[in-house]
């Protein structure tokens, strides 16, 4: 009691100031507009006001309405964080896909061999997609993008698939290119690999090394059962996405006499182990 207001709550008009708002309230006899109020905690509190002026009892009072709208404006502030923030991955998924589209038509041999592969490229596309809303665009668990990739491939028996390494956590922009990856290795493989045949089997493992200039993770994708393998005469995008498509990877493969060796060194500036308990092997 005995206090002003303003100072009280240490009031700010936004653009403006608490004096002027006086001036233009008995110039026009009302105000409307928003005010910053500072709680006794130190909370800024956002209000819309409505100030009028009125005499009663010839006595000139101003009669203010105001309602808090602190909640509201930083709800309508993360609304419009999250939707700059979708446009932006909607805009480079788009752009991703585009590319997949354009390349795989060039080495595509026929309308229906384009479709089969688009489809495909697509589809693990959204598979990694959906294991990254999960957890909301942090990343993506390695085993876990590894199993949903190969899924189709090995439906009729899960155990021709083996999947052995310690949780791996991807940062988002490394696990889209690492499930590009592995469904260009699981197609391969189903086509002229160690899946093509009944006995053909596949090992995915990996390890946390040191390299020169700090971790590195090594994944080696063996085929083992399957024909004899050779390298392709003519490098396509499937080729091009498995050798290039993760960003500071060394890849190399060797064609061996029972199937096919891939192995993926990558420095560690976005991936980390995993913090919460994670499928170490399947």
């Amino acid at each position: 009691m005995g206090k002003r207001k303003d100072k009280l709550l240490a009031t700010k008009v936004p653009g403006s100031s608490f004096a002027e708002l006086r001036v233009k309230l008995l110039e026009e006899g009302n105000w409307n507009g928003e005010l910053k109020h500072t709680t006794k905690d130190g909370r800024e509190l956002a209000v819309e006001s409505r100030i009028i002026l009125e005499t009663i009892g010839g006595r000139q009072l101003a009669l203010e309405s105001t309602r808090n709208v602190t909640e509201r404006k930083a709800w309508d502030q993360q609304q419009k964080l999250l939707l700059g923030e979708l446009t932006h991955r909607v805009k480079n998924t788009l752009t991703v896909v585009q590319a997949i589209a354009h390349q795989t038509w060039r080495y595509s041999k026929s309308n229906e061999d384009f479709i089969e592969r688009l489809d495909g490229r697509l589809s693990a596309l959204a598979n990694a997609h959906s294991l990254l809303v999960a957890s909301d665009w942090k990343g993506a668990d390695l085993a876990t993008l590894a199993l949903i990739q190969l899924e189709p491939h090995t439906s009729d028996d899960p155990m021709r698939f083996k999947v052995k390494g310690e949780p791996i956590f991807l940062a988002a922009d490394l696990a889209l290119p690492f499930g590009q990856v592995f469904h260009e290795l699981a197609t391969n493989a189903a086509r002229h690999g160690s899946l093509s045949r009944p006995s053909g089997t596949v090992d995915l493992s990996w390890i946390l090394g040191t390299g020169n200039n700090g971790p590195v993770l090594t994944v080696v994708w063996r085929e083992t059962g399957g024909q004899p393998s050779k390298r392709p005469k003519a490098t396509g995008f499937g080729t091009a996405l498995i050798e290039k498509g993760i960003p500071n990877a060394t890849v190399t493969r060797e064609f061996e006499s029972d199937g096919m060796v891939c192995t993926i060194d990558l420095p560690l500036p976005h991936v980390s182990a995993a913090d919460a308990d994670g499928p170490r092997g399947s």
